[in-house]
């Protein structure tokens, strides 16, 4: 929903709250948000009206000297229904600062696991570890991944493995976005208590999933 820049001013201070429109067919929606400037109008209301109805006072509360004024910039395409808008401007919402992720002692035991698993590796990715054997990965450890403000651990899994996580941390499992519908889980990390060992356990897992047969007998 697009105003004349002129008349922006008056719908930031509130004194703008309605506006007549000629459409083929609504445009906006009550309830909906609609961008201003630095703000958003927000939609109370639309209703049909004719030509006859709008009156000189309406005029002027939609913004304009005359009636004549306000019919010159109504149009819109080929439309020839017209509608009266209500809505109310909303200002822009602060932007609250985000409290950035620390993982540190959840890393820490991630590491910790992978040690005891041979040739596993943790490689870097800016502040997630690929888990790897031999270049095969097997497993991902993610902070704040795209913003969520969590801290995870997704791998490989079979049903079995899924089923027995359901049942022992529900509070922990979870579908990880991209990889849930090839065969992977998630563990939150982030919540209390935290079950390492249902952590270890699927990390072992995930490991024997893709580990070389030349380092199974180690295991």
């Amino acid at each position: 929903m697009e105003f004349t820049k002129r008349l922006h001013a008056g719908i930031q201070r509130g004194e703008i709250t309605c506006s007549i429109r000629i459409w083929m067919r609504p445009r906006v929606t009550p309830g909906r948000r609609y961008r201003l400037g630095d703000g958003e109008v927000e939609v109370d209301s639309i209703q049909p009206i004719e030509l006859l109805d709008i009156t000189p006072a309406l005029a002027r509360q939609s913004g304009f000297a005359s009636v004549v004024e306000l019919l010159k910039t109504a149009q819109h395409g080929r439309g020839t229904n017209v509608y009266l808008v209500y809505f109310h401007y909303v200002g822009r919402r602060p932007v609250q600062a985000r409290t950035p992720v620390s993982g540190k002692r959840q890393r820490t035991r991630i590491l910790a696991i992978l040690k005891r698993l041979p040739e596993a590796e943790a490689i870097a990715q800016h502040s997630h570890l690929s888990l790897e054997v031999r270049k095969k990965r097997f497993g991902y450890y993610l902070e704040d991944h795209h913003g969520d403000g969590r801290i995870a651990l997704i791998c490989k899994s079979t049903d079995e493995l899924r089923d027995l996580l359901e049942q022992q941390v529900p509070t922990q499992l979870h579908v990880p976005k991209y990889v849930g519908n090839k065969g992977w889980i998630g563990l939150w990390l982030d919540v209390s208590p935290v079950d390492w060992s249902a952590a270890k356990l699927a990390l072992r897992e995930a490991y024997g999933l893709v580990v070389p047969k030349s380092l199974t007998r180690t295991l």
